[in-house]
């Protein structure tokens, strides 16, 4: 369904360069279709160049572009951003909320308003979870968590199992200590598809508000994620470690039992961490390096 270009203007409080069209679909600028919306969220001539041929299409674009194009466009400091702004508002599909058919839900569970549970999803006993969160598919949420409002739990994830924490008897022979603890969830959190978040063995996991995970992460029992942080493909955080605010975790690293991150720090894809960093660091490498300031 089309949007007015000047619709989307308005909703981003920016002024319309050009003439008003219909917008029909956002595309990359290297797939143009005619009723297209495209973002640059740099400049350059060769960029430049390739919009100049587009002239039946909407852009977002940085103040640089300002006068050079022929196409209908609109001026922002963070093109991308705002892109991604206008697709929640104009193009995402909106989920209907609901619990599905095949759903189970345990007992003395708070549901709040505008919940969606997927397909086969199980919800254990004791469960709280907020306002306008999604649950998708086949999803396990173990007793007592905690799961805060407009979060997205995503297809296959496990949530509130026991950890794994087992001490030898005499004999040699494993023994579980059972898991007392709690998986506490903010709000705005994000969680992908096969990730699995084990609860605390006494005290809870904690993933705080706007956290982002993406799929096949695995975080152990105890971890504490600060706000904003985000942490990505299978990526493994090992029992009770703690990670700061704002820090970005690459695919495939992996993060010592114990230590921990501090906050507004950059760690590189497979990388290992042993030792405790601090904050606002750039790092890298088997065993983890500082490579530079993150500023």
């Amino acid at each position: 369904m089309a949007v007015r270009a000047q619709e989307i203007a308005a909703y981003l409080g920016k002024d319309l360069n050009g003439m008003d069209r219909d917008v029909i679909k956002p595309c990359s600028l290297n797939n143009c279709i005619e009723g297209g919306l495209v973002f640059l969220k740099k400049y350059s001539e060769s960029m430049l160049s390739m919009l100049s041929g587009q002239e039946n299409i909407t852009a977002i674009v940085t103040s640089e572009y300002y006068g050079k194009l022929s196409c209908t466009y609109v001026i922002s400091e963070k093109p991308r951003l705002d892109f991604a702004r206008v697709l929640q508002e104009f193009f995402a599909l909106k989920a209907v909320s609901g619990i599905a058919a095949t759903a189970r839900i345990g007992s003395n569970v708070s549901l709040g308003r505008d919940v969606i549970i997927g397909e086969y999803s199980v919800i254990g006993n004791d469960v709280v979870i907020g306002d306008g969160t999604e649950i998708r598919r086949h999803v396990v949420i173990g007793d007592n968590t905690v799961i805060g409002r407009d979060c997205l739990i995503k297809s296959n994830t496990v949530i509130g199992e026991e950890g794994f924490g087992f001490e030898r008897d005499e004999m040699g022979v494993p023994v579980r200590i059972p898991h007392l603890g709690r998986v506490v969830i903010g709000s705005n959190v994000e969680i992908g598809a096969s990730t699995v978040i084990a609860r605390g063995t006494l005290d809870n996991t904690v993933i705080e508000d706007n956290v982002k995970i993406d799929d096949q992460v695995f975080i152990a029992h105890n971890v504490f994620v600060g706000k904003g942080s985000m942490i990505i493909a299978e990526a493994e955080i090992s029992g009770s470690a703690h990670i700061g605010k704002m820090t970005w975790l690459g695919p495939n690293c992996s993060v010592m039992n114990g230590i921990t991150i501090g906050s507004n720090c950059f760690i590189g894809l497979g990388t290992v961490v042993t030792k405790t960093l601090p904050d606002n660091v750039v790092a890298a490498g088997c065993p983890a390096k500082v490579l530079r300031q993150n500023d």
